[in-house]
């Protein structure tokens, strides 16, 4: 066997179980370890501490362990999800598993160590958790990744690019003095899953280290969910984008701008990196699900893309319009 050969595909499909099983090891040494120091455990439990290691927030017993396996299983599950959308098709799903790993390997020695430091003190405000501990969980979660990256295995080569590349979209015809509209909505399954994930992990972060530390997960939660979605609209001012229920924020390319329109099929990561609005060198664009996507040629050079279903008819219109704008001011058509 050569050190260069592809995945095969079972080792593509079981990828989402190689992510799980850190944090379903993790959550066992917790509760085995809780488990067998419950009955010198203090109640409530120190789980917060100030920068000279002192305990200074608190959480119930009872409390405590659910909140732990909350910040255990819940970005299991998200991780799981990126995995099984990921799919293995190319190196970003390595990397996944990796961070995957090291996530696991952070979260879950701190959880066991915060077990150990509260069973071993004399009272929960005499609980201690310093620096050299946050450092030791730091070189797990380095350890943990690395056994991530070796166990993900190679992803399955890229399929070969269109040497044509993208499809040109037919100009659909328009009447002098006719107003015509196109309008889609497109929601983003991974920023759906993400909102709602950070919104779930920050209830366990608060029972835990309070409310000002679960802010920083409930934030941004709350502002994914309302940000997965767009209405994506074609028409005399341009490709414009907006989410789904706000006016604002709003992407809008004018059609002045635009050279000419295309479809493409976009990989959300491969292509562009990730989902939500995507910069890239000679690139730019609103993506929030992969496959079909409206891909607008800039006078500049460089292109603008969203993914959108019926994307063709949206190419076609932006065409016809950008050509009749142009004769209205005296340009040539495409």
């Amino acid at each position: 066997m050569t050190l260069n050969a592809p995945v095969r595909p079972a080792a593509i499909r079981r990828r989402p179980f190689v992510v799980a099983s850190p944090y379903l090891l993790g959550a066992a040494a917790f509760l085995t370890v809780f488990l067998s120091r419950r009955d010198r455990l203090p109640d409530p439990m120190a789980t917060h501490f100030a920068g000279a290691g002192r305990a200074d927030g608190f959480t119930a017993l009872g409390v405590f362990p659910y909140a732990a396996l909350g910040l255990l299983l819940v970005p299991a599950a998200l991780f799981v999800w990126f995995a099984r959308a990921e799919g293995g098709r190319h190196a970003s799903g390595r990397a996944l598993v990796a961070v995957a790993y090291g996530v696991a390997g952070f979260t879950g020695f701190l959880l066991t160590d915060l077990v150990v430091a509260n069973a071993r003190a004399a009272s929960a405000e005499q609980a201690r958790l310093g620096v050299w501990q946050l450092g030791a969980a730091l070189a797990v979660a380095a350890v943990t990744a690395a056994l991530g990256l070796l166990l993900a295995g190679r992803s399955a080569p890229a399929a070969p690019e269109a040497a044509d590349g993208p499809g040109a979209a037919p100009r659909l015809a328009l009447r002098e003095g006719e107003s015509v509209t196109w309008t889609r909505t497109v929601g983003s399954r991974a920023l759906f899953a993400c909102g709602p994930a950070l919104l779930a992990l920050g209830v366990p972060v608060a029972l835990v280290a309070g409310w000002g530390p679960a802010l920083t997960l409930l934030a941004p939660g709350a502002l994914l969910s309302v940000m997965a979605g767009a209405r994506v609209t074609v028409d005399r001012h341009g490709l414009t984008a907006t989410a789904p229920w706000l006016p604002w924020p709003r992407l809008r390319v004018p059609l002045a701008r635009i050279e000419e329109a295309t479809t493409r099929d976009i990989n959300a990561l491969k292509d562009m990196g990730g989902w939500g609005y995507r910069v890239h060198p000679g690139r730019s664009g609103l993506v929030l699900r992969s496959g079909d996507a409206i891909v607008a040629r800039l006078t500049t050079g460089s292109e603008f893309v969203i993914t959108v279903d019926d994307a063709a008819t949206a190419a076609a219109l932006l065409n016809a319009l950008v050509a009749r704008d142009r004769a209205h001011h005296g340009g040539l058509t495409c």
